[in-house]
């Protein structure tokens, strides 16, 4: 049980050290990735009022906003994606730049898949499909 808690106590003082200037350090980072978020979340928005949430592919985004619907659910799960990340990167600071970069790009590839590349990748992935099936 002290191992545990000597454990538990090195961690919460790793994010106590690590916190310390961590927002100004990657502010940069941190508002585009905040731009990127709000983006993906408000095209997932649009595409789920449109589409419905029964179309989105991952499962998870699908089970929230199949609960919560589909403005809660997108703002509920990017506020759980953002906190994640935060946590991480905090924890790994040294490192930070290296999960925010890829952040960055999925979700602003997210928010323009949802807008726009949905009506270049789909009917092409199915004639796709359709064409090594038959």
């Amino acid at each position: 049980m002290i191992e545990k808690e000597q454990s538990l106590k090195k961690i919460l003082n790793r994010f106590r050290n690590n916190w310390t200037g961590h927002i100004a350090e990657y502010r940069v980072l941190l508002i585009v990735t905040l731009l990127a978020a709000i983006a993906d979340m408000v095209s997932t928005c649009h595409f789920m009022l449109v589409e419905g949430a029964e179309t989105e592919a991952h499962p998870g985004v699908r089970l929230v906003c199949m609960v919560l619907g589909p403005i809660a659910g997108p703002l509920a799960g990017k506020i759980c994606q953002l906190a994640a990340l935060l946590a991480l990167t905090v924890y790994f600071r040294r490192h930070a730049i290296y999960l925010f970069i890829p952040v960055i790009i999925l979700y602003s590839w997210a928010a323009w898949y949802n807008i726009w590349g949905r009506q270049l990748y789909y009917p092409r992935l199915l004639w796709l499909l359709e064409y090594i099936g038959g």
